[in-house]
């Protein structure tokens, strides 16, 4: 202002330089941005001005800035817009090298997850990116982006992604998800073969064998071997390793591992689904002595067996005799007939009555030599050769002693041992020293049966020499019951000696309980009972027994509690009336067992009335009890729901509202060792152990998902069957819960709903979904999606005043995440103004109806007095943007908006349609247009206001040097009133810049006539430029009579209009059809501020050619060439300059009356003045 009222006003400046024109911003959701904007002068000279946003969402640095190159740090907020939304903006920078607008658009946009096989947004584009390269598909599940592919029909796989995505996340997790969301089948390998037999094997060899997948996926094996001879070469295998769906597994067979014989062995395949089985035989050589001692010892073990079964009496004589022989027959044939056969063949023979064959079997060996090795064939020779009399004399004598001496040698023999106790005289009439020796052998380590089979015998020969249960004797015991089955004394004695037994020994346990199967009996119900009470009388296993007990009326200690101890759990059977009796006054169960007891009660309750109803009062109190502490089982399910009717506390209500979801699942898989519970919902998933195939869950929702865990943490979605028993009826329950504002999550889950499902509404389920939306507990996109909820049902019951409590408790910052434009329409029309200004503050406006912003920003202004408020001004001035508005807005921004000029005109504009006091707004666009150098169409409208406000003196006058300047150098078209006003500052003689009073008189140029009280201002200004030496080509247009003094009748004009500081050269050469034009080269004279005028004398006839050379700074060019001739208007005029351009324009265009008319006037004005003028001699 201050140059344009002293007259140093620049008018051409340089351009702003800008390091972008235009600002484009993509980004995410909830990122927001930074960024920089360079501000310069063309010519590095300094500048100043300010920086101002069109939205509340582009934040400035700073507001006002100086200097040479500046810097303005700006951000956008796009907190509150979601994926998709697009935001479009201007910063103005008002400077003092002009008003410039730079658009600002910002996209917020989704991530897109780009992979090698292109963009990946549903799960089925990357199923087949998994098909393609399973590594690179790992990376994006581990990822924390692949839940942006869960979205539209794949969300319903969110919750079993959550389980699936537990660190340590595998390749099998993966796997898992996948089947588990039905994309593919598990793979299942199989062999090409289940087993190889090898033979002559002289060398380590290598084999292998082929493994096949049946589709595409991922698997993993661990190999391992069974046997030292095989080694493979690769313990773990990957479905990588495959190629296509064949992978080949090698395998050495090592040579100095074989030793003798057949080598048995295994490579065992586990997978996560299963075991594969490949079994390898192998052998060094196939030499026929290797294979005959294979066939000698299998047929060994036939005749033994035949002797068993013989002595067992299961088959006769003559069929042991047929078999054996025949055995022994073809050993003879295979050439295997030795010492060891003969004797076998004397033996049966000798049995079975024959004795001369016996004789002829066992002569041949009178003669033989027994070897060290061969001791016991020597004692069975002895003790035969006596028995069957081909015996010399004297060794009939030795026989004894050479038999007690080979026994004292080999003391591990049993065969040994039987001749010594039926040759030696001692032993032979003592059945009590047979058993002892017997037992002596046993403890040496025999475990042969024919040991047991002869202590057996004696056993049963004479019971009363079993006179305590001894490893040994319950050996063979358990061996007689098993071959034989035992005798009702011996029965009875083993349940009498089992008393004496101060330890529990599983063998004896399974002795009495062969006793038991042998001969039934109360007494041998009350030895087993009394005995396993020894051990651990809790297991499972012991139920049957004790029922026994309890069934026969038999008295022992604890055995009752040791009935309902061991009792199934949801054992449904009728208790035995003792008891049901004796557990009304004498119960010292733990809590689970007495659940059993009062759950069979409560079943049968129906069958035994009497006993319900004496224990119902302490079922009751033990409901309680147990309810507060949480416990949870079948039993205490059915005891919960038959004791408990009504929930009477909050604290009730709330243990309650976890037991009733509760759920036992059963899985047979033996490697799982947890149960998750997946609920989409919650932010954490529940961990459950699994003992016993069994474990008790909580479900909420049907769209739970259960997942199972084994050992090393591996996770199963689909490959494990289970079976889910509900345990409790949940519905009367969550209706009390809920009538006490009970706020536990699962139950609030449950009211609400999970996935797509989530439920309705409703006045009295209300409170729930307040909680779910304040409670931690949920996933945000879960809170998020019931404050939708919350918010559809307010504004669909916008008119029940009872929900304005609900409004003003709730947590509206964390609604506005969820639905800004919703809670804002219904803050607003509940006229809760503080609130949802709060909220568009935080999260912005758009969407709401402009109708409610124009209500909240209205009251708003009231309510804080109109003091300033940065998101208030911003919230008017989108309001007035959209056209809608009242005084209060208009008042408000026009006290404390700054913006473009051209927008606060227009503010001013509104204003005058509500006759609102517009003074200082005029005075501030008035600055801002002077400053910015901006023009205003309507600028004097503005000015006619504030003048007629009484505005002050220097900034009309300021701003009329303004117009005046956009007038006279920038050929802009002025309102009357402005003129009008320089005429009356240059009547009253106000000091004005000389720019006024020449635009001033190029409009009077422009008039079509001036009037008499303009006419001497003319006159004085005209004065002025001659004065001053100004003199420009519009001077034409004004009448003559203003001009004639100043000689400009016989003028031409070459006028251009440049940078003030440019060097200007006319090149102009002139033609009248004579001689040859020649150019010519002089300066153009800056008349003002660039406006270069350059004088021309020019006849009729006369042509003037001219092009300009123009300089400025560094950089030089040249114009176009032009031509400038008399016009037509030659004829008037009677100047001696306009009369010989009318002479000269008859003659030429051959005209002879106007041109003898011009030569007379010439002449008679020649005449004149010599007489008026006379030369002074």
């Amino acid at each position: 202002m201050e140059q344009l009222l002293n007259g140093r006003f620049e008018y051409e400046v340089p351009k702003l330089v800008l390091s972008d024109t235009n600002i484009t911003v993509r980004t995410k959701a909830g990122e927001n941005y930074r960024g920089e904007l360079f501000v310069g002068a063309e010519d590095n000279r300094r500048i100043k001005g300010m920086v101002m946003s069109s939205s509340r969402r582009i934040l400035l640095a700073k507001e006002k800035f100086s200097g040479n190159t500046v810097c303005i740090p700006y951000g956008v907020d796009v907190k509150g817009l979601a994926a998709g939304d697009c935001l479009e903006s201007v910063i103005t920078i008002n400077s003092s090298l002009g008003e410039y607008q730079i658009p600002v658009r910002v996209e917020v946009a989704d991530a897109q997850i780009t992979t090698s096989q292109g963009e990946i947004r549903t799960l089925d584009e990357f199923v087949k990116l998994a098909q393609k390269d399973y590594r690179e598909a790992f990376r994006l599940y581990t990822s924390e982006r692949f839940m942006e592919i869960l979205q539209g029909a794949d969300q319903v796989y969110r919750t079993l992604y959550k389980g699936m995505s537990q660190n340590p996340v595998t390749y099998q997790h993966m796997e898992e998800f996948l089947i588990g969301a039905g994309k593919k089948e598990p793979v299942q390998i199989h062999l090409d073969r289940e087993e190889k037999d090898m033979e002559r094997i002289e060398s380590t060899l290598k084999d292998s064998v082929y493994l096949y997948k049946n589709n595409w996926g991922y698997a993993s094996m661990e190999v391992e071997t069974r046997g030292d001879f095989l080694q493979v070469e690769k313990k773990v295998i990957t479905s990588e390793d495959f190629i296509g769906s064949v992978y080949e597994l090698e395998y050495l067979v090592k040579k100095e591992c074989l030793g003798q014989g057949k080598k048995y062995g295994q490579i065992r395949i586990k997978t996560v689904y299963g075991t594969l089985v490949y079994e390898v035989t192998a052998c060094g050589k196939s030499e026929y002595s290797l294979n005959t001692r294979s066939q000698e010892k299998k047929a060994q073990l036939r005749i033994a067996r035949w002797y068993e079964q013989y002595r067992l009496k299961a088959i006769t004589a003559e069929q042991w005799k047929s078999q054996t022989l025949e055995e022994l027959e073809q050993l003879k044939n295979m050439g295997c007939y030795f010492p060891k056969q003969q004797l076998m063949e004397t033996f049966v023979q000798y049995e079975t009555g024959d004795i001369p064959k016996a004789m002829a079997a066992l002569w041949s060996l009178r003669s033989m030599e027994f070897s060290q090795e061969q001791m016991e064939e020597e004692g069975v020779y002895l003790a035969l050769a006596v028995r069957i009399g081909v015996a010399a004399e004297e060794q009939k004598e030795q026989v004894e002693d050479r038999i007690a001496n080979l026994y004292r040698m080999n003391p591990r023999s049993r065969i040994l041992l039987e001749v010594l106790l039926k040759t030696e005289e001692e032993y032979r009439n003592s059945t009590a020293r047979q058993l002892y020796m017997m037992e002596e052998l046993y403890h040496l380590g025999c475990t042969s049966p024919f040991l047991y089979l002869d202590a057996y015998e004696k056993l049963v020969q004479e019971e009363s020499h079993l006179k305590k249960l001894s490893p040994f004797m319950v050996q063979t015991l358990i061996y007689g019951a098993q071959k034989q089955g035992l005798t009702q004394e011996l029965t009875l004695r083993i349940g009498h000696l089992a008393k004496y037994v101060k330890a529990f020994h599983k063998s004896i346990y399974r002795l009495l309980v062969l006793c038991y199967e042998a001969h039934p009996g109360k007494n041998l119900v009350d030895s087993i009972c009394k005995y396993i009470m020894k051990g651990q009388p809790g297991k499972k296993e012991y139920f049957r027994w004790y029922a026994l007990a309890v069934e026969q009326d038999i008295r022992i200690t604890r055995l009752y509690e040791y009935y309902i101890e061991t009792m199934p759990e949801g054992y449904q059977n009728v208790l035995p009336q003792v008891i049901r009796m004796y557990f009304v006054y004498n119960n010292t169960l733990s809590s689970r067992k007495r659940a059993s007891v009062y759950a069979n009660v409560i079943r049968n309750k129906e069958v035994d009335k009497a006993t319900y109803q004496s224990y119902k009062k302490a079922m009751e109190q033990f409901a309680l009890e147990s309810l507060e502490q949480g416990k949870i089982s079948q039993d205490y399910a059915a005891i919960y729901q038959e004791c408990i009717e009504k929930i009477t506390s909050v604290a009730m209500g709330e243990a309650m509202s976890r037991v009733i979801f509760a759920y036992r699942i059963y899985c047979d898989d033996p490697k799982i060792r947890k149960v998750i519970v997946c609920h989409g919902e919650l932010e954490q998933e529940e961990c459950y152990p699994c003992n016993d195939g069994a474990a008790y869950i909580y479900l909420y929702t049907p769209q739970a998902k259960i997942i199972f865990e084994d050992e090393k943490r591996r996770r199963y979605a689909a490959t494990v069957d289970y079976n889910l028993q509900k345990l409790m009826e949940e519905q009367e329950y969550v209706k009390q819960c809920m009538a006490l504002d009970v706020a536990n999550p699962g139950l609030l889950l449950h009211i609400c709903g999970g996935g797509d499902s989530a439920g309705e509404v409703k006045v009295r389920n209300l409170g729930c979904y307040q909680h779910v939306a304040q409670t931690m507990a949920f996933t945000e996109e879960y809170r998020h999606r019931i404050c939708r909820k919350i918010l559809e049902y307010y504004a669909a019951h916008a008119g029940d005043d009872t929900l304005d409590s609900y409004l003003r408790e709730m947590d509206y910052l964390t609604f506005a995440r969820v639905d800004k434009v919703l809670l804002g329409e219904i803050l607003i029309e509940k006229g809760m103004y503080e609130r949802a200004f709060t909220i568009v503050s935080q999260y912005g406006y758009e969407g709401i109806r402009t109708e409610s912003l124009v209500m909240l920003a209205s009251r708003m202004i009231l309510r804080t007095e109109f003091v300033e408020n940065e998101e208030l001004v911003y919230l008017c001035l989108h309001v007035f943007e959209e056209g809608k508005y009242d005084d209060i807005i208009l008042t408000y921004l026009s006290d404390n908006l700054m913006g473009p000029v051209e927008e606060m005109a227009l503010l001013w504009e509104r204003m005058q349609g509500f006759q609102l006091d517009t003074y200082a707004l005029e005075e501030e666009i008035l600055l801002l247009a002077m400053f910015g150098r901006v023009y205003l169409k309507k600028g004097h409208e503005i000015l006619k206001s504030y003048i007629r406000q009484k505005g002050k003196q220097q900034v009309i006058l300021a701003y009329l040097s303004f117009c005046s300047y956009e007038y006279f150098l920038g050929d802009q078209q002025m309102d009357s009133y402005i003129f009008e006003c320089l005429e009356i500052c240059c009547q009253r003689e106000w000091e004005l810049d000389k720019i006024c009073r020449l635009a001033l008189l190029k409009y009077y140029a422009e008039m079509k006539r001036i009037s008499e009280k303009q006419s001497p201002l003319v006159r004085r200004i005209l004065e002025e430029c001659s004065e001053a030496g100004l003199r420009f080509a519009f001077f034409h247009q004004l009448p003559s009579c203003y001009t004639k003094p100043y000689q400009l009748d016989d003028k031409q004009f070459v006028e251009e209009h440049f940078p003030a500081k440019a060097r200007v050269m006319i090149h102009y050469c002139m033609e009248n059809g004579e001689e040859e034009a020649v150019f010519k080269s002089e300066p153009m004279k800056n008349m003002y501020q660039g406006i270069f005028v350059k004088e021309f004398l020019l006849f009729y006839g006369e042509t003037l050619r001219y092009y300009l050379t123009v300089e400025q700074e560094k950089e030089t060019w040249q114009t176009e060439e032009k031509t400038l001739r008399l016009e037509d208007t030659v004829w008037e005029g009677n100047s001696r300059y306009q009369l010989i351009n009318q002479m000269l324009a008859g003659r030429i265009l051959d005209q002879e009356l106007p041109l003898e008319k011009a030569m007379e006037q010439y002449l008679e004005r020649e005449c004149l003045a010599e007489k008026l003028f006379p030369v002074m001699e």
